[in-house]
């Protein structure tokens, strides 16, 4: 059977595993098996590119994936940078506050001694 019109119609029907037995056992006549052949690469041709759809398709997710990987990335990134700041902004008046309370508590304690001179005078001469 050399017309294809006829032939490809009856080649769907028995399906592309069948067509490929059929073919390989040599039971197809050897006027038909140009048009089997011809037949059988559009098949493959048609599953080469659903494939290649396929692999672009997850390719393009994996790669929109990615890109939302990033810019949550970016934003985590900045949001630790802000915090880093504040962090340090934090410790540096915490050192700043700590300093002063330093010079307080001296002062205070001069004070305390100063207001106490003359009792601490009297314990020592006493004590003498």
């Amino acid at each position: 059977m050399r017309d294809p019109l006829q032939l490809f119609p009856k080649l769907e029907e028995m399906g592309e595993a069948e067509v490929r037995v059929r073919l390989a056992s040599g039971t197809f006549g050897t006027d038909s098996r140009p048009l089997i052949q011809e037949w059988l690469d559009g098949k493959d041709k048609a599953q080469a590119i659903f494939s290649n759809a396929k692999r672009d398709a997850r390719e393009e997710e994996t790669l929109s994936i990615a890109k939302d990987a990033l810019a949550i990335a970016k934003d985590a990134n900045r949001i630790a940078s802000e915090d880093l700041s504040a962090a340090r902004l934090s410790a540096s008046s915490a050192f700043e506050q700590a300093r002063w309370a330093r010079w307080a508590a001296i002062i205070a304690a001069i004070a305390a001694l100063l207001a106490t001179k003359d009792q601490i005078l009297a314990l020592i001469a006493h004590n003498l």
